[in-house]
């Protein structure tokens, strides 16, 4: 995808962030020091409204889908519900003077309600839009990442210029500075809104968007992780939104004004950037439950800093906002990753896959924490008494601000850190229900191709090799079947051709061809910078706020290996040998079907590229490393899975030491020893390894594959 669409689809976030930010942020301190309400009035409107908004999360999410223009179904949200989205924006932020403590409190409640159900019909749409732009799962996290940063920097940008507003709120004219600033970003945000919907195309078929709540909560009865990860999402949110909504007067009251905010929360957002893009590494080293406590305990940490802290104390306050970044960006990131695993649990135990529901469920579950933090907190401080717009509070009103700002949230991030100790489903548990998940996909397709029950695709005598389903009749062998998945180099597609024609099948070519990864990569369709990397690794860290985009990729992401899948069974039909495109999990339980990875030192596979296409050493180094690391990242957004563990493998070859023949005789041995039934039905005659000859106008394979060193003009080509 070029990257100006991916530039201006993040202007969509940007946009949200705007307004989103700024309610998130300042609503509550524009109530009490601006407007005049009291803490705990304040505090009641931002938990109503928030709560509402969960609600009206789930009406966007019903409708969106359901209104079909020649524009798409989901682009035109961002041209209709922007406007009067900014509209009530700016209202919410304007009280009239005049207005009586009753009238202010109705003012700002019907505004607030109106702009979180305009926000819904704006975000929801905004957030599926990625997964309706491209298929590509490369470009869609990248559309992830971009947005992600982008909307991080708006809010740091938006606390630089609103914060010191704050600075004087008995000035005559802090109302009409408000006006002015809400007229500003109103338009802002509707430019960036129009240029997101002219630059974005919606052109990926979508089918109706509708959620069944009946099996959703059906499925939500069985699905324990998901119960326990939407109960410890509704305290750790209470957590952030507690501090969220009450940093402003920590800022004002004891670190010492109201332009140290900006400093605060961009120590924040650099910690929560920084990481998301560890997210990978910790979810590998210590699995993502753990990882999820370690990063509320450093979050707890960081609140833990705020109720001790001294007056003035500017260091401590940024290295407390510092440890909160890093124990937000941790918990939230490892949240969703967890969220898409109980999608799959939720099918795995009930036989229902509700990506949309489970989103739906966890954003209402998410929103009722953010009102209760808010609340919770401005409670607090009416009750320490706190006065809203006095120069000076008490000692005993800062005890409050102190524990609202500290004690609250850590004890609410305690809770769901105490929660998550009794998650139950590991990273080997994961793999497991991803399995069986497969087999039971791929049976359903056989089933389904062949019309008949899918019992009878179901091996229910297997030999111990775990090849429990039945691609044929099972007094019927089958033709050869064996799927390769070779490390960049290593040979796979000069040994795949091999065995098939010893084999007598056909040979099925990987989905993406190397030279395909190279050149796609040198046009920047798929591109593999260091900066693309690290947007990728955001966009696993799942920065943004969890509305239902995640539901919309991960659900174009099934369909895309369900597609795969169907492929993968019709061409193998006859028999074959399947180069990559998931063959080993696809067909991991199919009777009659052999799967082989290939591997070598890399210096090798190096050589074996510079050899075949005259790079030089390091450029093959890289593209070694790059077409592995996109071959592993397509499987696992895909299908969930690892395509590089040698447990999914009968066999794993290093082919450093022998000739690509040695190992094709090798495979073709073993499957013979394995299956010696099925090589008599194979659709072609199979060929002796002495009778193999080379294409037209090539050097013959007993030459090129001689086991001369590789570089040498007839040794070992790349794979």
């Amino acid at each position: 995808m070029p990257g100006h669409k991916v530039l201006t689809y993040s202007f969509g976030d940007v946009a949200n962030n705007l307004s989103f930010m700024m309610t998130s942020m300042f609503l509550t301190v524009y109530m009490t020091e601006i407007v005049g309400l009291s803490a705990g009035i304040a505090g009641a409107i931002y938990g109503i409204t928030k709560i509402w908004a969960g609600v009206a999360d789930l009406i966007a999410g019903q409708t969106v889908d359901r209104i079909n223009t020649l524009w798409g179904r989901l682009r035109p949200w961002l041209l209709f519900a922007s406007t009067p989205l900014v509209i009530a924006f700016f209202l919410l932020f304007s009280v009239p003077s005049g207005l009586s403590s009753t009238m202010a409190l109705v003012w700002i409640l019907l505004f607030d309600a109106l702009f979180q159900l305009f926000y819904s019909f704006t975000n929801i749409p905004y957030g599926s839009l990625s997964s309706a732009m491209t298929q590509n799962p490369v470009d869609r996290s990248k559309l992830a990442g971009t947005r992600s940063i982008a909307g991080a920097i708006t809010g740091v940008g938006l606390i630089f210029l609103v914060a010191p507003q704050f600075k004087d709120t008995t000035a005559d004219n802090i109302r009409m500075h408000f006006t002015l600033i809400m007229i500003a970003l109103a338009v802002l945000a509707v430019i960036l809104y129009v240029i997101c919907f002219l630059n974005s195309r919606e052109t990926v078929p979508r089918g109706q968007g509708e959620i069944s709540f009946r099996r959703t909560f059906a499925m939500l009865r069985q699905n324990k992780p998901l119960l326990i990860l939407c109960s410890a999402a509704f305290f750790l949110l209470g957590a952030i939104f507690t501090a969220n909504a009450i940093g402003m007067y920590v800022s004002l009251y004891i670190v010492g004004g109201a332009s140290y905010m900006p400093w605060l929360m961009l120590a924040s957002t650099i910690g929560t950037i920084g990481i998301a893009s560890l997210v990978p590494t910790i979810t590998v080293r210590f699995g993502k439950r753990n990882g999820y406590v370690l990063s509320g305990l450093v979050l707890l940490a960081g609140y833990a800093l705020v109720f001790f802290m001294p007056e003035n104390p500017l260091i401590v306050a940024l290295m407390a906002w510092l440890l909160i970044g890093i124990g937000t960006g941790g918990t939230n990131a490892l949240m969703f990753s967890m969220q898409a695993d109980t999608v799959d649990y939720g099918e795995y135990v009930a036989g229902i896959r509700s990506e949309g529901g489970s989103y739906s469920i966890l954003s209402l579950i998410r929103k009722c924490g953010q009102g209760l933090g808010g609340w919770l907190g401005l409670f607090v401080m009416g009750a320490f008494e706190y006065v809203s717009g006095a120069e000076a509070q008490t000692a005993r009103a800062i005890d409050g601000i102190h524990m609202a700002a500290g004690l609250v949230p850590a004890v609410m991030a305690l809770i769901a850190i105490g929660i998550m100790l009794a998650y139950p489903l590991t990273l080997d548990e994961h793999a497991r229900v991803i399995e069986t998940l497969n087999e039971r996909r791929t049976q359903d397709q056989i089933a389904d191709s062949a019309g008949v029950d899918i019992e009878r695709v179901r091996n229910i005598e297997p030999v111990g090799d775990r090849r429990s389903t039945l691609l044929r009749h099972s007094d019927k062998p089958n033709p050869p079947i064996v799927s390769l998945f070779g490390q960049r180099g290593s040979g796979a597609t000069s040994i795949a051709p091999m065995v098939a024609e010893m084999l007598g099948v056909d040979y099925i070519e990987q989905k993406f061809s190397s030279e395909q990864l190279t050149t796609v990569a040198r046009r920047d369709l798929i591109s593999d910078s260091n900066f693309d990397c690290w947007l990728r690794a955001v966009s696993d860290g799942g920065l943004q706020s969890g509305d239902l985009g995640g539901a919309s990729d991960l659900s174009a992401n099934h369909n895309l290996a369900e597609g795969n899948t169907l492929e993968v069974l019709s061409s193998v039909d006859n028999g074959g040998v399947l180069l990559g495109r998931n063959g080993a999990l696809v067909l991991g339980h199919a009777v009659g079907a052999m799967h082989i990875r290939l591997v070598a030192p890399l210096d090798m596979r190096a050589e074996r590229v510079t050899h075949q296409t005259g790079i030089t050493f390091d450029e093959a180094v890289d593209q070694c490393q790059t077409e592995d690391r996109i071959r592993t990242e397509m499987a696992n957004r895909l299908y969930r899975w690892n395509p590089n563990l040698d447990e999914y493998y009968d066999l794993t070859i290093n082919t450093a030491s022998i000739t690509y023949k040695q190992v094709a005789e090798t495979i073709v041995a073993l499957y013979r020893s394995k299956y010696p039934d099925n090589i008599a039905v194979a659709p072609n005659t199979p060929a002796r390894p002495d009778e193999l000859t080379a294409p037209e106008n090539e050097p013959r394979l007993e030459d090129k594959l001689s086991g001369r060193p590789v570089g040498h003009p007839d040794g070992p080509g790349a794979g």
